[in-house]
Order: structure tokens, then sequence, then C-alpha cells
């Protein structure tokens, strides 16, 4: 856990301490007034109505000042409590804690998303999410899936240093959060789903403009040549009524776009506090400045729709309805600014609605630079080069998981190892730790060098029933994508196999390695294969390197280190294993 967060949390103790004090001094203060309060109404009863008047005055304006003073402290309290919830989350990240968390499981339609753990239950969406409104949440679904990030050196380094600059301002973390918490059902909101009051609307029509000034300038004309004496006052009577009758036809035709005024300043308003926070940032990163400046542009945009909602207020009173109605055309003008705002500003509001969704997000990316102390930003690559040393696993306790460092060129690099020994969590913290690569953020790793490439998994494969597909027909889809992706582009990959086709005999699965490892070395990728079958770790090519992990016995007792090694595996432990769990009898270690 950072540093400079616990200091914050001790800060904040310290004042959650004091205000408690504070709070706890003022609520006896209160107690006093109104004990007071109640000692001069014995006053007022002995016939001392002056000095009662005097006393009870100045009871009454303490006692209000008292409440207002008891009231912020209390906030204050409130939103410490708030901070200090948000810092255990974070504390939580450093222990299995945060795995009790609950969030929705994700079911994806990306197989490395599954097989890697990004969103399923104690996944890394899980351990990441600091999220609360819907839409920054599906939003980080999708870039953890790769699916709506850029995937270029500059879009990358200027994801890193928004959130690099965002993981180091702990206040601005903490406050984001207490503000949106402020948002009634945030965590059912997305504010994208309110597009439709833009999508619908229309430029004004000339012609009701014209028919709507000439109507409004007649009627106030007419009311000052009657008032007057120039004109007979039933021209102005004729007038009003005409206004009135065409206020109303008005209403009723366009009841729908009223309704959404009113739906809109009620859906969108409660922006107004977030967006304000953001427009008062010093930011000094691009892409937060970028993000800043379409939140202030929104907010302008929101300034706008509160002064229609207050004129549609208008609406809501009789007398000023029919005031403003018959001079100024009311309806008319309501809607006519509403129409024109969205019309020409629509697509920059719902910008400003994506800004704010990115900086939300950021903070759940930010996750990493926050709660681990091994971690670095990622060095992406035009050459095809993969290199990292002390890598974790990020869903791993930091402390108890063991550093792994490797380097690998355009490579099958072929993993064996017994049972149990770390070949499978090593592929899945390189897989993990390149998801975080992409999208800009600290990986849990003294040093990580990547290039960016199309990731690949084959690792997590089940059998459908329901589609008639079988674990081993499961894995050869997945190897059949590895090669249709290669025919259609020859972009770089990456590519995780575990066990491969482990679904079917021994002979069939050696003669099927050997086809799918010969035309591996064809294409432009870098592999990482994990195996128990030795057989494949003698195919000559210098493309293929060899790897593993070991395991040794003491007083037969199994231990592992779980560090990667240079060569084939020369062990094994399945028999050991067995007679562990009682599968078979009389077994001796030869360890």
């Amino acid at each position: 856990m950072n540093k400079e967060m616990l200091k914050l949390k001790e800060k904040l103790l310290f004042d959650k301490n004091k205000l408690e004090k504070n709070s706890k001094l003022y609520s006896s203060i209160r107690l006093l007034i109104f004990l007071i309060l109640i000692i001069s109404v014995s006053i007022y009863l002995s016939k001392h109505k002056e000095l009662f008047l005097i006393l009870s005055n100045l009871l009454i304006f303490s006692f209000i000042v008292i409440i207002i003073i008891h009231s912020n402290i209390n906030k204050k309290i409130d939103k410490i409590k708030y901070y200090l919830y948000l810092i255990k989350k974070y504390e939580n990240r450093c222990s299995d804690e945060w795995k009790k968390e609950i969030i929705p499981v994700i079911e994806s339609d990306k197989n490395f998303a599954n097989d890697l753990n990004i969103l399923n239950n104690n996944s890394l969406l899980k351990y990441l999410d600091f999220t609360q409104s819907l839409g920054s949440k599906n939003n980080l679904i999708a870039s953890l899936s790769l699916d709506n990030i850029k995937l270029t050196k500059e879009d990358i380094k200027k994801r890193q240093e928004s959130i690099t600059e965002i993981s180091k301002n702990y206040e601005y973390l903490l406050d984001f959060q207490y503000i949106l918490s402020k948002i009634k059902n945030i965590n059912k909101i997305d504010y994208k789903e309110y597009s439709y009051f833009f999508d619908n609307i229309k430029e004004n029509k000339k012609v009701e403009i014209t028919i709507s000034m000439v109507l409004s300038l007649l009627t106030i004309l007419s009311c000052i040549l009657s008032i007057t004496k120039v004109l007979p006052s039933y021209f102005f009577i004729v007038l009003f009524f005409l206004q009135i009758i065409c206020s109303y036809i008005y209403m009723i035709i366009y009841n729908k776009e009223f309704d959404d005024i009113s739906k809109c300043f009620r859906n969108f308003s409660e922006l107004k506090h977030i967006y304000d926070f953001i427009d008062r940032q010093k930011f000094k990163t691009k892409l937060n400045c970028e993000l800043q400046e379409k939140i202030q542009n929104g907010k302008s945009i929101l300034m706008d729709i509160n002064k229609i909602s207050n004129l549609n207020s208008y609406r809501l009173n009789f007398i000023s309805y029919l005031f403003l109605n018959v001079f100024f055309s009311l309806n008319f003008i309501i809607l006519y600014k509403y129409n024109k705002l969205l019309y020409q500003k629509n697509s920059t509001f719902k910008d400003s609605i994506l800004a704010l969704e990115e900086l939300e997000k950021m903070i759940s990316l930010a996750t990493i630079g926050i709660v681990k102390e091994n971690t670095c930003l990622p060095i992406i690559e035009d050459d095809y080069i993969l290199e990292f040393e002390s890598i974790q696993h990020i869903l791993l306790n930091e402390k108890n998981c063991v550093c792994n460092s490797f380097i690998s060129n355009k490579d099958i690099n072929i993993i064996t190892g017994s049972n149990m020994s770390g070949k499978t969590s090593f592929m899945k913290a390189i897989g993990t730790n390149l998801i975080l690569a992409y999208n800009g953020t600290y990986v849990n790793a003294f040093s990580f060098r990547c290039p960016i490439a199309k990731v690949f998994t084959s690792i997590n494969i089940k059998d459908d029933i329901s589609h008639g597909i079988s674990t081993f027909y499961g894995e050869l889809k997945r190897i059949r994508d590895i090669l249709d992706y290669s025919e259609k582009s020859n972009g770089k990959m990456i590519i995780f196999i575990d066990e491969i086709f482990k679904g079917t005999n021994y002979n069939d699965r050696i003669l099927g390695a050997k086809e799918v490892l010969k035309q591996l070395v064809e294409l432009n990728c870098i592999v990482f294969l994990t195996t128990h079958d030795l057989e494949l770790c003698v195919i000559k090519n210098k493309a293929i390197k060899n790897y593993h992990f070991s395991e040794k016995y003491i007083h037969d007792k199994i231990s592992f280190d779980y560090k990667i090694k240079k060569g084939k595996c020369n062990t094994t432990n399945a028999k050991y294993l067995m007679n562990q769990m009682g599968i078979i009898k009389n077994y001796k270690s030869k360890h």
C-alpha cells in the first residue's frame, strides 16, 4: 500500500476524532440552549416580558447558528468516513479481502478475458473496480476487453501520463468518488441512456419563429395603444385570447417535448457538482486537460439547460403562464431555446458525458499504482520483444507471490514442469500485465517492455454440451482462430496455450501439437505453450526455446520455488500426488 495514502489515512483519522469531539460539544451546547429557552418561558410567565423577548431572540439566533455549525461538522465527519471507507477498500487489495466484494459476473465473448480472469469472479475487473456510475463500469469492462481503446504507442503514452497524474493526487481520487456517491442511484445510472433527449431534436422552423414574433409584437403594441386609447380595447382582447389559444395548442402539439425538457434537467442536474469539481482541477497532462475541456463545455450547456428549466417552471403558475404567453409567447421561447441548444451542441454534451466516464475509469485503472509496491509503467516497443523483470500476478498477494524475469523475441517458448509448479500462473501473470499495459496503466513488475500485439489464449477451455462442442474441439477452434488471423493480417500476436490438446489421446495430441508448432514457427508471434509431453521439447528449431518449473522434496514433502528456468523439465510429481490423495498405494518417492 502506498505510504502517502497511509499518511493521508492517519490524518483523516485524526481529523475525524477531532470533529467527533466538536460534534459532541455542539450537541451539548444545543441542549443547553434549549434548556435555557425553557427557563426563559418561565421568565415570561413571571411577567418579565422585556427580558424574555431579549433572551428568547438571543437564544433562538444562537440555536440556529449552532445548528448550522453542528450540521457542517457532521457533513465533514460523513465525508471523512467515506474517505476512510475508500482507503480501506484500497487496503483490501493488499490482502484477499477484496474477493469478498460483490460485483456482477460478466460474461465475455473474448477468449482471453475468460482465460486470464479479466472479467469473471475474483477477476482483474473486481480488483480494479472503483467505478460508481453504470456507464463508467461498462467503459472499464470494455477497456479491459480491449474494445474501446486505441492501441498505438502515442495513445498508450497519453493514458500513462494521465493515470500517473491521477494516481499521485489522492485528494482528487477521494473527492471525485465522494461527489459521485452523493448522486442518487448512481450505480444504476448510465447517462448515455439519456441520449434520446438529443437524438430527436429538430431545427426550429422559420415559420413558427415568424408567427410567434409577429403575434407577440402585435399584442404588446395593441395593449399600449389600448391603454393610450388610440385603438379600441377589443383589439387587445382579441389578440389576448388568440395568444392564449395558440399557447395551449402549441403545448398540446409539443407536449412530449415539454415533458422532455423537465426530464432532461432532472436527469442531468445532479452532474453539476461533479462538473464544477472537475472544472476547478489544475491538470497538467494532455489527456486530462482534453477531458477537462470537454467537461467545461458540457458544464456551460448544463447551465443553459438549467436556465431553460427555470423558464419552464413559469408554466406551472397560472398567472405567470397567462402573462408570459400573452406578451412573450413563453411556450414557444422555451421550446425554441431548448431545440436550438441541443440541436447545435448535442454532440458536445455527449462528449462531456464520455469524458466524465473516462475520468472515472482512470481512477480504477490507477489502482495498481496506489496499492502495489512492485510497479512500473511499461515501455511499448516497435521491435518484437517481450521482456520483463520481477513480474508478479496482479491478483495474488504481493508479499507471497514469487517474481519471475524473462525475455523473448519472436520465439516459441515451450514450458514444461510438474503439476502445480506454476506454469499456468506464469502465463496468466504475463497476460494480465499485458492487458494493463495496453490500457496505459501500471503493471506489477520492476520493468516491462512489450510490443503492441493481438492477444490469443487457449487456457480454460470447457466443453459445451448445448452446442455439441467437446474440450478437444474447443481447443481446435482456438488454434483455428489464430491461424485465420494470421492469414488475414500480418499483425503481431502474443499467444498463450495451456496443455495443448489435453482433450485427446496421447498419439493424436503429439501429432497435432507438432503440426501446430510447425505452423506457429512461421507466424509473426510470441508463443507461451505449456505441456507435460516432453517429446515436444526435442523439436529442433532455433525459434523454439525450452523452459521449465521444478519441484523439490524435503523429508518426502513436495515444495515448489515457482521460478522459471531454462531447459526442459526432468521430473514429475503425478504419482507422488496420487499417493498423497490415496489414489495409488505403496508408492515410494525416488526423491
